[in-house]
């Protein structure tokens, strides 16, 4: 293994929890050795359409044909109608997209529009978060990704979990002691993603809002791994009402089929880069294999026989996770749309190579396991890993509950 030419993601070099895959499938991996592995995770929450989509195939290979590369400052047809119709999906008033090649991307450029734009330089971002793998976006990530990269700590304020602080007592505590005339902009996860499907609660939402406009700050929610179907409507913050100044896409934007990520900017950026430069920019900006792909997401999004099937499968999915927290090994159980986390005891989840051992590719730490199956799963597929997964939950350790 240390003979590979290349280096694995986010692990130790060999690392453990690799795999050799023949080919892919709708929602499985098929190995070397003809084994069939169910893409329980959507391979990192990507692949929300699977992994030969039919309809966003054609949509990337007629673009080949066509125009595969776009000057970043070009206007051409495909551009301006995706452009329109996300920003109909989003739903939100006025506004301009911002396109990248990534989240973190998104998130890295978010960040330097908000401080461009008050001219501090303070983000308030949660304590287990993830934002992203550049330097700007590991710089309010919260979780262990953050540590060995000397990011750019002293213009980030850790504030605690929803959890915590439901009240945002200490939070608004934090704020005056941060100096909130220093503060440009507060990210958040909607809800997260492998640090444990946190849900904040819509009265925790309400209060972040109105912390914001107490003090002027900008709100930027990460909707990376929640957006386009993942957590029930296209975004997760449209469940809670809420009203961002920016909102951070990719993953499930194409579906994992080409890289891209778009940043949607509200009113009062649009009206400020008006008069202002823009400062920030992109070789691939708007890339027009990524655009043909997202134009093949909307128009899935928007048909009424992929929204039937995709709410049957929620529906199926939220009843078998109410069967499996009742299993003696869960100690608690959370679960929005097609996203869910179980939890067990410290050091008694199935691990990765277990669960992938019984053809299953998930997510798992010590104590939890995270579920993202792809949105076009057929029932009795989920159902069957599904049923693979309550049979390892049984064997697990019990917690005393």
């Amino acid at each position: 293994m240390n003979a590979r030419p290349f280096y694995y993601t986010w692990n130790h070099q060999p690392a453990t929890d690799v795999f050799q895959v023949e080919r892919a499938e709708c929602d499985e991996f098929i190995l070397k050795d003809g084994r069939r592995v169910y893409d329980f995770i959507s391979t990192s929450f990507q692949a929300s359409f699977g992994h030969n989509h039919p309809s966003i195939r054609e949509a990337i290979h007629r673009q080949l044909d066509t125009m595969p590369i776009a000057s970043p400052k070009s206007t051409f047809a495909l551009k301006q109608r995706v452009s329109e119709r996300l920003i109909e999906l989003i739903g939100l008033a006025g506004g301009k997209l911002f396109y990248t090649v990534s989240g973190s991307e998104a998130v890295e450029n978010a960040l330097k529009m908000a401080r461009q734009m008050t001219g501090r330089t303070k983000i308030l971002a949660r304590k287990n978060s993830y934002h992203g793998a550049s330097l700007g976006a590991l710089s309010v990530t919260g979780d262990w990704r953050n540590q060995p990269h000397f990011t750019l700590d002293e213009h980030t304020v850790r504030i605690p979990e929803p959890s915590e602080d439901p009240q945002l007592e200490t939070t608004e505590q934090i704020v005056s002691c941060a100096d909130p005339s220093q503060i440009a902009a507060i990210i958040i996860e909607t809800i997260s993603g492998t640090n444990g499907v946190a849900i904040p609660s819509q009265k925790w939402f309400e209060g972040i809002e109105n912390l914001c406009r107490k003090h002027n700050i900008l709100l930027i929610v990460d909707e990376v791994l929640c957006g386009f179907g993942r957590t029930g409507p296209a975004f997760a913050f449209q469940q809670f009402d809420l009203q961002p100044d920016f909102v951070c896409m990719s993953k499930g934007i194409t579906g994992g089929y080409i890289p891209f990520g778009a940043i949607w900017t509200g009113p009062r950026a649009a009206e400020f880069y008006t008069t202002e430069k823009m400062t920030c920019g992109l070789t691939s900006y708007a890339h027009p294999l990524g655009l043909a792909a997202l134009s093949a997401v909307l128009d899935l999004l928007s048909d009424p026989s992929f929204q039937e099937s995709k709410s049957n499968l929620e529906h199926l999915f939220e009843q078998r996770m109410k069967e499996i927290r009742e299993c003696p090994s869960v100690s608690d159980l959370r679960c929005q749309g097609l996203l869910a986390a179980i939890d067990l005891p410290e050091q008694t989840a199935p691990t990765w190579q277990t669960m992938f051992d019984s053809g299953l590719h998930a997510f798992s730490n010590q104590s939890s396991i995270v579920l993202a199956p792809p949105l076009i799963s057929a029932p009795q597929r989920l159902m069957k890993a599904l049923d693979v997964l309550k049979q390892l939950l049984h064997e697990a350790p019990l917690t005393g509950k």
